[in-house]
């Protein structure tokens, strides 16, 4: 019954994203109906809107900040008031449940796929030279697949096996191949697929085009490789400015603005002019203009927003694809947070010993 209630709910979404919901669930390795899956993704964002919504509404520290935000944005064009204020907030809130859920499914589909993919492409030449030598062995091809697809190929074996029981079942093998390169995000085995069916169309040699289709990966596969290692420098670079630079510099960013908030709070103010050293003059001191909590906010969210934008830098780096780098994203992120309050600490305790020694 749940299933059903999740299956109408699902339908409230186009076609088109429904067909490629399914894509990317076959890609990722999920048995899991698209229309489910849009439901449960809808009713989710649902819940995190009326939970964030609740938020903005019932807590006054963010309802503070959030109206401060609203009346900076809303000024030049209306009077904020309370009205004006549940009304974006829970646009807002909306847009946040929905971005945060739907992002999140498509980031764990797509590394799921991804490392289906990896693994595919790392057994795939091996594969197609066996499959060869099948082939020129007097196989047909649908044959020479099937007794190729030993256990040890895993993934791969597994969706072979599926594509020579759709052949040997009646099915034409134009159309049952093209299980394989559905079942993978990968370019090499969709062009793997497309000469196999070439190459029966035109009745050419599939076991020449197997084994240069073989040939042609591994050398791909050995450039990917000493470009990784060309590019290690910059990776180690990018994610030490991630982890370790910017919550160093933040850090004491951080600790000034408190300072010179301290500073400033605990001075009358007819006497700012005098730490010039001298009433009158166009240089006189003046407290921040932000607050040490707006200043750590800040803070908090440019930390998140470096540690994504190196993780997929060294994605890209490293695999030629951004998604592969947001596995890196939680280690890098744990490594900023827990150098920026460690930082902070040191800090404290350095600017207490002054004090202390006054």
């Amino acid at each position: 019954m749940a299933e059903d209630i999740y299956e109408n709910i699902g339908k409230i979404f186009g076609k088109d994203f429904i067909d490629y919901l399914e894509i990317m669930l076959k890609q990722a390795g999920f048995n899991f109906s698209p229309l489910k899956m849009a439901g449960g993704l809808l009713v989710i964002s649902i819940l995190l809107t009326t939970g964030f919504f609740s938020l903005a509404s019932g807590n006054s520290i963010i309802k503070n900040n959030l109206y401060k935000f609203l009346l900076i944005v809303a000024s030049p064009i209306i009077i904020l008031d309370q009205i004006y204020y549940y009304i974006a907030a829970f646009l807002l809130a909306a847009f946040f449940g929905v971005s945060i859920t739907f992002s999140i499914s498509y980031v764990l589909l797509k590394l799921s796929s991804d490392d289906r993919k990896n693994k595919v492409e790392e057994v795939f030449p091996d594969f197609l030279v066996l499959a060869a030598a099948n082939c020129r062995a007097g196989m047909t091809i649908d044959q020479a697949l099937w007794n190729a697809a030993k256990p040890e190929f895993g993934l791969l074996a597994k969706e072979i096996q599926i594509v020579a029981k759709k052949s040997f079942a009646g099915e034409p093998f134009e159309n049952a191949i093209e299980h394989l390169s559905k079942s993978f995000n990968s370019r090499i085995v969709s062009r793997a697929v497309s000469l196999i069916k070439q190459g029966m169309a035109a009745g050419s040699e599939i076991a020449l085009i197997l084994e240069k289709t073989a040939q042609d990966c591994r050398e791909m596969q050995i450039i990917k490789k000493d470009i990784s290692s060309s590019l290690v420098i910059y990776m180690i670079f990018i994610g030490f400015a991630a982890a370790i630079g910017t919550p160093f510099l933040y850090s004491v960013a951080t600790k000034l603005v408190y300072l010179m908030e301290d500073v400033f709070s605990s001075l009358p103010i007819t006497n700012l002019s005098s730490l010039a050293g001298f009433s009158s003059s166009f240089i006189k001191p003046k407290p921040p203009i932000i607050s040490y909590g707006e200043f750590s906010l800040f803070v908090f969210i440019m930390i998140i927003i470096t540690s994504l934008s190196g993780s997929i830098l060294m994605g890209i780096i490293t695999k030629g694809n951004k998604t592969e780098g947001l596995k890196y994203f939680p280690f890098i992120l744990l490594i900023a947070f827990c150098l920026y309050f460690a930082i902070n600490f040191a800090l404290d305790v350095f600017v207490g010993s002054l004090g202390a020694l006054r």
